[in-house]
């Protein structure tokens, strides 16, 4: 048997189902104001401070690249734009364009859910070598497989310190200047040519990849920058590492993020 609902059935249905189609105007404003929002929270902003003053902070940070603070800027005029222009039943007459909307979508997707760096980069067999190392593993590792920076952990499997090429090289300067030949025989013998800014950086596994370009991208007191990030589990020194990041990997980086 077929049940025909009766005209007030019809009514109640009809009238509870939405009618209004969301504007562009709207949409556009929803995502600007949850990019403001994200921007806000990330740096702690006060509400008197600006949209493009935090824009500005983010891009001296290097937690927003060049082409997303252009568009940032660019969605904060257009913002303006609809906010100050003339409404027509509670709406704004100009609409942005569907396009317009798609990339300021897929930009807020870009800054809220970033991607991480385990998720982006594949990492090779990592290379690392103890303190009592044999160094001429370590030159066999620079010949064969053409890397420049190695994490050195103890014997107990905690993060030491990083040998880099340059320090190799240090060595090798020093040591041959002596005698003409190369007496250093461990690892630790190579790292009394180590400097301070031989440095790397622990980071655990969920950083992403605007804030691995930050910590790349910052300096430390004696304006250098770090050679390398260690991922980690947690970013511990006793954990071993998951993911080794340097300067070569910054446009696989970029282009992870690129709007």
């Amino acid at each position: 048997m077929v049940v025909v609902p009766d005209a007030s059935e019809i009514t109640s249905r009809t009238s509870s189902a939405p009618t209004a189609v969301e504007s562009s105007a709207t949409e556009f404003l929803s995502a600007f104001n949850q990019i403001e929002a994200f921007l806000r929270d990330t740096l702690d902003a006060r509400r008197s401070d600006s949209f493009t003053w935090m824009v500005r902070q983010l891009a001296k940070r290097n937690q927003v690249t060049r082409s997303q603070s252009d568009a940032l800027h660019a969605f904060a005029d257009l913002r303006n734009a609809i906010s100050h222009g003339e409404y027509r039943s509670g709406n704004p007459i100009a609409d942005p364009r569907p396009d317009i909307v798609e990339e300021i979508r897929r930009l807020r997707d870009i800054l809220l859910a970033a991607p991480t760096l385990v998720s982006v980069l594949r990492q090779n067999p990592i290379v690392r070598f103890s303190p009592d190392t044999p160094v001429h593993d370590v030159l066999s590792a620079i010949r064969e497989k053409g890397y420049s920076q190695f994490p050195i952990y103890d014997d107990g499997g905690s993060y030491h310190r990083l040998l880099t090429a340059r320090s190799v090289a240090r060595w090798i300067a020093h040591d041959l200047a002596d005698n003409g030949q190369l007496d250093a025989a461990t690892v630790a013998d190579v790292l009394r040519f180590a400097e301070p800014h031989d440095r790397a950086v622990l980071v655990p596994r969920t950083t992403t990849v605007p804030e691995a370009l930050e910590i790349l991208g910052t300096r430390d007191s004696g304006g250098q920058l770090p050679d390398a990030m260690i991922v980690t589990e947690h970013g511990k020194r006793e954990q071993l590492p998951l993911l080794i990041v340097v300067a070569a990997d910054i446009p696989a980086l970029l282009d992870a993020v690129e709007f």
